[in-house]
């Protein structure tokens, strides 16, 4: 019992720290913005302490796949692009300057492709074949096929830099991979006993959240392979989406099949705000949900239609 909570407080003493990180970044970036916005233009549609611009309408609208789109992730590391993952076993990547495809890279065939990730130049893709492949965007070259879960792959994250990737499955399992050489090297295996369809990484890649069918959320600890927390019935149903606050390391932002979203501070395992409306559904176990880049808690809805439409 004792080592349990020792566990526990020292996972939050460690989300404190990156919560003092993140908010010394934000004023640095806050200074910065202040004596550009000083020069004039509009700042109407400016909001939060970055200086971020809220757009009033679709940059591009792209028929990004012949049938359902089931995932899109966004790449921050500054190379704006996007990657989309679809039912028909391809993955795509975009150019958000232009909205044309860059790279299109398959999976197995006839197994949809249900998580996509991308950072620092790779991007990664996993889907109902059981495995989890890693593709170099520039060359469009697998390096790496992961396989070790026994049932569909759900969901992935790329860590450590691009270092490392996570999946979680349908087999109750959530593991982590050593990518960093040429042969990949299966890690850490977190159980469990609800399948995982959504999950999201700590910046230091250190605390894994995910989200679970029974409505719970749990934090992991990648260097013990310990599960450290479980917030217990988050939502009624299972939960879709789980994404880190960008500016506090304490909260983390949930959707779930109650069609609710909800800010959940991990400290007191409580929702500190719950957000729905009577026209909002949540109608995949996929459907995903997003926070503004200064963390003032903008929603953003990724509408995946049928016919694989992005926006």
């Amino acid at each position: 019992m004792v080592e349990t909570l020792q566990k526990e407080v020292d996972m939050l003493r460690t989300l404190h720290k990156q919560e003092a990180q993140r908010k010394e970044g934000l004023d640095l970036v806050g200074n910065q913005r202040s004596h550009i916005g000083a020069g004039g233009g509009s700042s109407d549609r400016r909001f939060g302490a970055t200086g971020v611009f809220l757009p009033t309408t679709p940059k591009h609208v792209i028929q990004a796949h012949p049938i359902e789109a089931t995932s899109v992730r966004y790449d921050g590391t500054g190379l704006d692009l996007i990657a989309t993952g679809s039912s028909d076993s391809t993955v795509k990547v975009w150019d958000t300057n232009n909205g044309q495809v860059k790279a299109t890279l398959r999976g197995g065939s006839g197994h949809p492709m249900l998580g996509v990730d991308l950072s620092g130049g790779l991007v990664v893709g996993c889907g109902a074949d059981k495995t989890c492949r890693v593709w170099n965007i520039r060359t469009q070259r697998m390096i790496h096929q992961l396989a070790g879960h026994s049932t569909k792959v759900t969901c992935v994250r790329l860590l450590n830099n691009e270092k490392g990737v996570i999946t979680g499955s349908a087999d109750r399992s959530i593991k982590v991979w050593d990518i960093s050489r040429s042969t990949y090297k299966q890690t850490t295996t977190f159980r469990h006993s609800s399948t995982s369809n959504c999950m999201d990484v700590s910046l230091d890649s250190l605390t894994v959240f995910s989200g679970h069918m029974d409505g719970g959320i749990r934090l992991w600890d990648v260097r013990s392979g310990k599960r450290v927390l479980d917030v217990l019935s988050m939502h009624e149903g299972g939960v879709t989406s789980v994404q880190c606050h960008p500016m506090n390391g304490n909260q983390i932002l949930t959707n779930g099949r109650d069609s609710v979203l909800r800010v959940v501070d991990v400290r007191t395992c409580t929702a500190v705000q719950s957000l729905g409306h009577e026209d909002f559904r949540t109608a995949f176990n996929y459907s995903s949900c997003g926070i503004s880049p200064d963390g003032e808690l903008s929603i953003i809805r990724f509408f995946l239609l049928g016919g694989g439409m992005c926006t």
